[in-house]
């Protein structure tokens, strides 16, 4: 008797799993798609430009601020290149991580 109970279950999972589309629901092509995404990035980096420009133009500290972000971000991009060289070959980080020390 619980066979049929447990043969509708299966059933209705199973249908459950069927349904629906996981993947590109908005119907679009690669293509069109990163070019949204790239269209959407562009905007953010302009926006995020023109209040970098706006902050600078306020005052001499707004302009030391920026150049405190542009020094911390310039940091980060060398620390992940150096992260990347470590994970590529751990050796070749390590030799040359020495020969900076001497």
């Amino acid at each position: 008797m619980a066979r049929g109970l447990s043969r509708e279950q299966s059933k209705e999972k199973n249908l459950k799993k069927q349904g629906g589309n996981k993947g590109n629901t908005e119907g679009l092509t690669p293509q069109a798609r990163a070019e949204r995404d790239a269209a959407a990035m562009a905007a953010k980096k302009a926006a995020k430009d023109a209040q970098k420009a706006e902050l600078a133009a306020s005052s001499a500290e707004g302009a030391a601020a920026v150049a405190e972000m542009e020094k911390r971000k310039a940091a980060q991009r060398q620390a992940k290149n150096d992260r990347k060289l470590d994970n590529f070959n751990p050796q070749l980080a390590k030799a040359a991580k020495n020969a900076g020390k001497k």
